[in-house]
């Protein structure tokens, strides 16, 4: 049988479309475009009078996005804020700066009750602080303690006056199997007891939020 004679414009058509798939895989698209289900609760932190908050967080990113929030919270059964409407775009390969300020629960004058007015919450706590984040790099539903912790595991503040804190971070260089691209889940735990510091099932005093992060190559020049 004489060999099959493909034409020149087809084979061209056929690199391209095995490079478009190459590209696809490469960041993930087919599989992991978004979350993959639900991630692992927070837990169930609590909040009361005197108990140390998140007063803002605030990621500047590329493209002019960034995650501002200023709410203010406070729950006697579940301390967490779902924030994942907020997203800002990373490059890997790229150190940023988290910037984070803490404060005091007050009592907001009303009974037993709290309230979100920023007036409510004080700038001086007496409480140690123990921070932590994760990014789901591979979007798996978890979040590895090992390598997708951002924030070294010995970060605490106790002095009062050290409210406001600027953290370095880097996001890892983009493999297509421990690090892809797209959007991703990113979680901030906040915890009085450096025992709890953890991304899911945490107990006691604190609070948790989650954010989005979009996550894309650095191409050098």
């Amino acid at each position: 049988m004489p060999p099959k004679l493909v034409s020149v414009s087809h084979t061209h058509g056929k690199n391209h479309f095995i490079n478009f798939v190459y590209f696809l895989l490469q960041y993930g698209v087919f599989s992991r475009l978004g979350y993959v289900g639900t991630h692992c609760s927070s837990g169930n932190l609590i909040c009361s009078v005197g108990n140390t908050a998140i007063f803002s967080v605030s990621i500047s990113g590329e493209d002019n996005t960034d995650t501002p929030d200023n709410t203010k919270t406070c729950s006697s059964t579940n301390n967490y804020v779902d924030r994942s409407n907020l997203a800002v775009t990373l490059f890997d390969n790229t150190a940023y700066t988290l910037h984070i300020e803490l404060s005091c629960v007050e009592q907001s004058g009303y009974g037993n009750t709290y309230s979100q007015d920023p007036s409510v919450f004080g700038r001086n706590c007496r409480n140690a602080r123990y921070l932590g984040m994760w990014i789901d790099f591979n979007n798996d539903g978890t979040f590895d303690d090992n390598i997708e912790r951002l924030i070294p595991n010995n970060w605490y503040r106790d002095d009062p006056r050290m409210t406001q804190n600027d953290i370095s971070f880097t996001i890892p260089q983009i493999d297509g199997r421990y690090n892809v691209g797209g959007q991703h889940r990113m979680r901030i735990v906040l915890v009085q007891d450096e025992r709890y510091r953890n991304p899911c099932q945490n107990t006691g005093y604190g609070e948790a939020r989650d954010y989005t992060v979009q996550i894309v190559q650095k191409h050098e020049y």
